[in-house]
């Protein structure tokens, strides 16, 4: 087990599951992170519906490292930079989205066309005859590759193929590719959740059923009063069997709570609109939910950036299009009933509970459901019933893989 910090011999993870506090609140084990997981893996950073003409370009971050997403107004090719220019290191992009053929630094003029190439240096006399150019371009991130419309990129050029790495997780991606037929779109930009706690917080909270019959109590009962009966909610976390979480290895993982063959509809949704009948984790950042697309941005140990991209149907017309963003923002949006809960209790309330050391208390305890997982001979897949803890182990049982790999200097 990985040390938390220097001079502790304390375990990180525990074999019966206690997860050490530390690794929501030590910037130590934060910025190791950034190089350990978020530097050795494949990283969602848009969608190639945001991006469809030529110059068209969006920002993300691949850990805490910004970088310039776009499809090149050359040739079309996606490319994926570093949005740092090569003089003084300012970044040439501030906008979320746009369109460009360049991109020019503010700071002293650097300009640069939308394949990252230098194509203009203000006064160059400065930098005698022999100034190269072409060594001066934006920097290219070593690995980029999609699936299914979505861009990946990463920092280490030796990662394993996309295809591989995302491996059971495909089945859960060609499903959503395949929604309406033509696949979705994520055309409607996104709205940004902000707040004060590690991005790890929302990782575990996007595949946990065990908590919303309590932390959406609110939301329920607004149900209730408009349905005029209770919602089958957590009769189906206890006891349907076709709901169940699923560790599906690589760090992924999946919530079902209805079946993936027919059309893609969820028969047991609990907000009207849904488009997938199941939560999905694609480690180490990506989430689906519901009917948006939801990507994690750790910014610091203890501060977290989510946004929130709802998905149509591709060209579906106006009427469902309103519909999906309407239903998205009850429960999801800045003012709904879901996102703030989540907020509040499960970030906001357990930050402040791990702030501090409370030893012999000081963990977090992952073992619900360990006692009757099952683990499928065949494939290797543990399975859980749908109030279990299978998909947040599954997280954090990689999580400790690479941090470990890292400890160990491999």
């Amino acid at each position: 087990m990985v040390s938390p910090s220097a001079g502790s011999k304390a375990p990180l993870i525990t074999d019966d599951w206690r997860v050490s506090s530390r690794i929501y609140r030590d910037p130590e084990i934060f910025e190791r992170e950034m190089t350990s997981v978020f530097g050795r893996t494949w990283v969602f950073v848009g969608d190639e519906s945001e991006i469809p003409d030529p110059g068209d370009y969006r920002t993300a971050y691949i850990g805490r490292q910004p970088v310039i997403v776009n499809r090149s107004a050359d040739d079309g090719t996606i490319n994926v930079m570093y949005n740092r220019c090569r003089h003084r290191s300012a970044s040439v992009c501030q906008r979320d989205t746009g369109n460009a053929n360049f991109f020019r630094c503010a700071y002293h003029g650097w300009t640069y066309n939308s394949g990252g190439k230098l194509v203009g240096v203000p006064f160059d006399d400065g930098y005698g005859d022999d100034f190269d150019k072409a060594s001066f371009g934006l920097v290219h991130v070593p690995r980029v590759e999609t699936y299914r419309g979505l861009i990946f990129a990463s920092l280490a050029a030796d990662v394993p193929p996309l295809d591989e790495y995302l491996g059971n997780a495909r089945t859960y991606l060609d499903f959503i590719a395949e929604i309406g037929g033509d696949g979705p779109e994520s055309t409607a930009n996104a709205h940004k959740m902000v707040f004060r706690g590690n991005w790890k917080l929302q990782i575990e909270n996007t595949i946990d059923p065990y908590h919303f019959s309590f932390t959406h109590q609110s939301w329920l009962d607004i149900l209730k009063e408009r349905n005029g009966k209770s919602s089958p909610w957590v009769k189906h976390v206890r006891t349907n069997p076709d709901w169940r979480g699923i560790d599906l290895g690589g760090g992924h993982a999946v919530h079902e709570f209805g079946p993936l063959s027919g059309t893609a509809t969820n028969t047991h949704a609990i907000a009207i609109g849904e488009l997938i009948p199941f939560n999905l984790n694609v480690f180490p950042s990506l989430a689906f939910v519901g009917a948006h697309l939801r990507l994690v941005v750790p910014r610091s140990v203890d501060e977290t950036w989510v946004y929130l991209y709802p998905m149509f149907p591709r060209g579906a017309d106006e009427e469902t299009r309103t519909r999906i963003l309407r239903d998205h923002e009850i429960f999801y949006g800045p003012s709904g009933f879901g996102s703030t809960d989540d907020v509040e209790v499960a970030f906001d309330r357990v930050t402040a509970g791990i702030e501090g050391s409370a030893s012999p208390a000081d963990y977090t305890l992952m073992s619900r459901g360990l006692h009757r997982e099952k683990t499928d001979e065949v494939t290797g897949l543990r399975y859980g019933t749908s109030s279990d803890e299978v998909p947040q182990r599954a997280y954090l049982r990689r999580w400790l893989e690479l941090m470990e790999a890292d400890h160990d200097g491999n």
